[in-house]
């Protein structure tokens, strides 16, 4: 017999101070390369025109407004309805690999799991970052507890001393959003892949743009972070958003983006508009490469796990 593996299976973000530090440096390399194949293109992106090609848009998207989560908490943090990005890309990523999926992936692998359990497994694994608003030091406790806090400023006696939630809030102020933890749908793409020996940050990342070009070309969405500043010409629009890139459209770039109701969750834009919100971060570019979940899934037949 085999266990189903489905989306709870991602394990925690928690991981060793070595491997944090590894998955970083992997990273930040990653990033410096996908950053320098930008500028060596310096604005041309022609090689993008004249082509139509990419996956096939979804029957239906997630969005962040439907009444079912939107106010919901997100972790210690916000609610869904203004945060929860990178949950719902990864349900448009994990709605994907459900339409490429071989007979036999279905059978070992749950691909239609409910936007809750996705939205739930980020937020208990402690994907979803927070701090106090008027204290540095980021955590991830999907709810703030006290035990948390401590635990964060073990050697801070200001902290220590509070006997209370309220204590801390009115001395640190109140648990603000910093972001869902990059490595979220890295780990989303290694459980996918079935491949333990998957480098989190390194094999999970695009280096490129051509890599792009490549996947699209033959039908692999291609997740990505954006500046919202840049991706909606809103200088006013701050912050950093996620969505996922499905086709190219003769010099445009389809988005499927969960926070567009309005377009029914379809936007398109330049190319060059989308390597510019990729690109205007704060001093990273993430691009994720869901090529090694796809093989896997697309390829995979019953013999390879009953063997």
């Amino acid at each position: 017999m085999f266990s189903i593996i489905d989306i709870e299976d991602v394990p925690s973000c928690t991981v060793s101070r070595e491997e944090h530090i590894r998955r970083s440096d992997f990273q930040k390399d990653a990033s410096d390369k996908f950053l320098q194949s930008v500028e060596e293109l310096s604005g041309n992106y022609s090689i993008f025109n004249g082509l139509t090609c990419g996956a096939e848009l979804p029957d239906s998207v997630p969005f962040a407004s439907n009444p079912k989560w939107k106010d919901m908490p997100f972790g210690a943090a916000n609610t869904c309805g203004n945060a929860s990005c990178g949950a719902l890309q990864a349900s448009v990523v994990i709605n994907y690999f459900n339409n490429i999926a071989s007979p036999s992936s279905k059978m070992l692998f749950e691909l239609t799991p409910t936007v809750l359990s996705v939205i739930n497994t980020l937020v208990e694994g402690g994907y979803r970052s927070w701090k106090l608003e008027n204290k540095l030091g980021a955590m991830s406790a999907p709810i703030a507890t006290l035990d948390a806090i401590y635990e964060r400023f073990p050697d801070d006696e200001e902290v220590q001393a509070c006997t209370s939630l309220d204590e801390v809030f009115e001395k640190f102020g109140k648990p603000s959003g910093v972001g869902t933890n990059f490595f979220w749908l890295d780990n989303v793409i290694k459980l996918f892949s079935l491949d333990d020996e998957l480098e989190i940050g390194r094999d999970t990342r695009i280096t490129s743009v051509g890599k792009i070009l490549q996947n699209l070309s033959r039908g692999i969405v291609v997740p990505i972070r954006v500046e919202n500043s840049v991706y909606l010409a809103d200088p006013d629009h701050k912050g950093g958003h996620y969505v996922t890139w499905f086709a190219i459209e003769d010099g445009n770039a389809v988005i499927v983006d969960t926070a567009m109701e309005k377009s029914c969750g379809i936007y398109t834009i330049p190319v060059s508009q989308v390597m510019d919100a990729i690109t205007a971060g704060p001093g990273i570019a993430v691009v994720w490469d869901v090529e090694p979940a796809v093989s896997t899934l697309s390829q995979l037949t019953i013999n390879d796990f009953l063997s």
